[in-house]
């Protein structure tokens, strides 16, 4: 898994980030998940790049940028522009791999009977439990591990 360069977010100490920059680092993810998800790439190639970006961002960001997001959460349960702003980047982003996942599943390269809008929220849930390890640095098992055992528990058995 290639690891994603995190911009370094400033906050100040007396209260949480602007809106703007939580913005700022997640409409990046949001927009390269967009591209692989409409790419002519096969959906195998397609899941294991959206993957990549999304595990690379959370499970790989350094300290500051998983505070961001953790804060911003915290934040959302009173700041309905917080909330609206972090439900619109998280249903896009599991929309993508939604898309992806269903293309598989047509295909025929994914399991039969893959609710591809399930599927796609623990994938998205899974990545957001890796902002909780990248903000307490560390944990049991790794970004990578989760990722390789996601897709092999999607991709059907040849």
């Amino acid at each position: 898994m290639t690891k994603r360069k995190t911009a370094r977010v400033e906050t100040a100490a007396a209260g949480p980030p602007p809106i703007a920059v939580i913005e700022e680092c997640a409409l990046p993810i949001v927009s390269e998940l967009n591209r692989v998800a409409t790419s002519s790439d096969p959906p195998r190639v397609k899941l294991e790049g959206a993957m990549e970006i999304i595990f690379g961002a959370y499970g790989e960001s350094d300290v500051e940028f998983s505070g961001l997001f953790l804060s911003g959460w915290m934040r959302a349960r009173d700041d309905k522009q917080v909330r609206l702003t972090l439900a619109w980047q998280r249903e896009q982003i599991r929309l993508s791999l939604q898309d992806i996942l269903a293309e598989g599943v047509a295909a025929g390269v994914f399991r039969g009977q893959l609710d591809a809008g399930a599927v796609a929220a623990v994938i998205l849930g899974v990545a957001e439990g890796c902002l909780l390890q990248s903000a307490t640095q560390g944990g049991a098992v790794t970004a990578e591990q989760l990722l390789r055992t996601l897709l092999r528990l999607i991709v059907t058995v040849a």
